[in-house]
């Protein structure tokens, strides 16, 4: 018989009902059996403030939005992932170091090849090295590589040696590699007047496509593609268009209207402007970067005393500086070795807590006291008085006027220098004219203490800016420099952090964080430390946009 109308209705129902919950089944099998993974494809686009001038890694040093362009142009033979681990980049491998460590010998990956096309060699790292040792080309890196010989032994091998073993070294090989058939006709003198500082060929991720200029010559944008034969892997974005902006309210402001979808950097007192929004990742990155009181005892006798040092120490409210001055951008410090860096000593952060009480009884016992109706401490007619000297940053200045609050609350009476840079460099730092001085130091990419707590740094240009000196640290540092072994140096370190604790030669303040500001739509960013900003492009090659389903 025919079905009647109901029942055809309740047939197709039911098939409609089974293809309905077949087509579940199949969706809920196939993401069952399948992970999503990045997939090629997409754009970013991030916001800096600053203008271009020298694209090239043999002219920049850091922290500037050159140097963040080049971190993504250009490729050193190494380079250090998210995690601050060096791997290889255009090496095959990592470098192979002699028994008495002076050597290194390394080896190109077959096949690369500049932007251009033209093949790399061992001859483009042999000029890149000695360009910058050429005192004729004004490079800020010249002394970092003013005692080491390199060599090619074939087209792809490279052999650096040094005067002496320096587990320093390895860093360095990260140093950006520039093409010799660019630049080897260019005389030294022309080189920074060069249109390859704005067109720059290297072998980086991401190699230029375009630059936008203004009618009057300002950069605007530059828009850089994806290298397919990227030494690391074809990146999995498409485009990567970097926007330049004259102010950090500029730059806030482009966030918003979406011109951007990243800021180059959030500085402490913008981060209000963006944090509340649902659509941005606000990374907060450590930097190997401390802010410390140097102590100059030779300027200031008081401080020769080891209970007012110690003092100072157990009465600084760190938490107040990092709220209030760096706006939670930053963590406590307590010693010369950052977290998360080779060698640091976290046992030392408990040697002086904050405790007022106790900071009052060390300054009691050594005989300075409170006069009737006086709120400066006294011994034999010498005032609990000092002066501390720092430039004109908003960061430095407010951190100076919580100290001075916290100090002169416990019976110290201390005066500011405000100060420009150039004052302060001419005329206190070099002759070392300050009793006290308020300043930030990066240690870098490496550890290694010597420039800033060997004795023989002392003196101007040396940066030991608390005259700090013991036998005992000084021969740690030197075995920590001439050993590579991880294991070994980390002993070293961590004993010489205990000798500076004692000493109390600095007031430790905190360690600087960098804010970075990066759309949710972005996904692959990894950041945990880094030496610089321009470091946070180290992984730029695995962010993506994009995603694919693959089976398990």
């Amino acid at each position: 018989a025919a079905l009647s109308e109901f029942e055809k209705k309740l047939l197709l129902a039911a098939i409609a009902a089974l293809l309905v919950s077949g087509s579940f089944l199949v969706t809920a099998s196939y993401l069952n059996g399948t992970i999503e993974k990045p997939n090629y494809g997409g754009s970013y686009t991030e916001g800096l403030v600053g203008q271009p001038r020298y694209i090239n890694p043999a002219l920049t040093a850091g922290g500037d939005v050159d140097s963040d362009i080049t971190r993504i142009i250009y490729s050193g033979l190494l380079r250090f992932d998210s995690s601050q681990t060096l791997v290889t980049d255009l090496a095959e491998q990592m470098p192979e170091i002699s028994a008495d460590q002076k050597q290194y010998t390394i080896k190109l990956r077959e096949g690369l090849v500049w932007h251009d096309g033209v093949p790399i060699t061992a001859d483009d790292v042999v000029f890149t090295i000695r360009v910058i040792q050429n005192a004729a080309y004004q490079s800020p890196l010249r002394f970092v590589w003013a005692k080491v010989d390199v060599r090619k032994s074939d087209d792809r091998t490279i052999v650096f040696t040094l005067k002496e073993p320096s587990a320093p070294f390895l860093p360095n090989l990260t140093q950006g590699i520039l093409p010799k058939h660019i630049w080897e006709s260019i005389e030294p003198v022309k080189v920074p007047l060069s249109k390859y500082n704005l067109q720059p060929i290297g072998s980086g991720p991401f190699m230029l496509k375009t630059l936008r200029q203004s009618e009057d010559g300002e950069i605007l944008s530059l828009t850089l593609t994806a290298f397919d034969r990227y030494a690391g892997g074809r990146p999995y974005l498409d485009q990567v268009e970097l926007k330049f902006y004259s102010t950090y309210d500029d730059l806030i402001s482009a966030y918003h209207s979406k011109d951007i979808q990243g800021l180059g950097y959030v500085p402490f007192d913008k981060k209000i402007y963006v944090e509340k929004s649902s659509q941005i990742n606000l990374y907060n990155v450590n930097l190997p970067q401390y802010q410390a009181l140097f102590l100059n005892r030779a300027k200031a006798p008081i401080l020769s005393e080891r209970a007012v040092r110690q003092a100072l120490a157990e009465s600084v409210n760190r938490d107040q500086i990092v709220s209030e001055a760096y706006l939670e951008a930053a963590q406590p410090s307590y010693g010369p070795i950052p977290p998360g860096y080779l060698g640091y000593n976290g046992a030392i952060q408990h040697a002086y807590l904050y405790d007022i009480e106790a900071a009052k009884k060390l300054l009691d016992d050594a005989g300075y006291k409170l006069a009737e109706g006086s709120t400066t401490r006294q011994k034999n007619g010498q005032a609990l008085e000092f002066t501390i000297v720092t430039n004109n940053s908003p960061l430095n200045v407010k951190s100076a006027q919580l100290l001075k609050e916290q100090w002169e609350a416990i019976g110290f009476k201390i005066n500011l220098n405000i100060l420009t840079i150039g004052e302060l460099e001419q005329n206190f730092l070099q002759p070392r004219e300050y009793e006290t001085l308020l300043s930030t130091e990066n240690v870098g990419a490496d550890p290694d203490p010597y420039a800033f707590w060997h004795s023989s740094q002392r003196a101007n240009p040396g940066l030991n800016l608390a005259g700090f000196a013991s036998r005992e640290a000084d021969q740690l540092i030197l075995e920590a420099r001439s050993n590579s072994d991880p294991s070994y140096r980390q002993s070293r370190y961590q004993r010489f952090q205990e000798l500076v604790s004692a000493d109390i030669p600095a007031v430790f303040m905190v360690n600087s964080l960098f804010v970075y500001g990066v759309s949710t739509k972005i996904h692959g960013i990894e950041l945990r430390n880094i030496v610089n900003p321009s470091e946070r492009f180290l992984d730029i090659s695995r962010w993506y946009t994009k995603t694919k389903r693959v089976f398990k």
